[in-house]
């Protein structure tokens, strides 16, 4: 499964592939304090979220 994070930089759009949850999450964190404008993680099934829904969604689905 992978996950692909996309965000409109100041050269134009980026694109990338991250093998977990957590690291889109990551990386998506990443690109908010670069200042990557428009940010959505697209999960397996190609639904696109902002970081905080995708994070309340992975947090969600985590067994205790």
């Amino acid at each position: 499964m992978f996950f692909v994070v996309t965000g409109q930089g100041l050269n134009g759009p980026l694109a990338v592939t991250c093998e977990t949850a957590a690291a889109a999450v990551e990386k998506a964190r990443a690109f908010i304090a670069d200042g990557v404008l428009d940010v959505l993680i697209a999960d397996a099934d190609g639904r696109q979220h902002p970081p905080d829904d995708f994070h309340r969604l992975l947090l969600g689905t985590q067994s205790s």
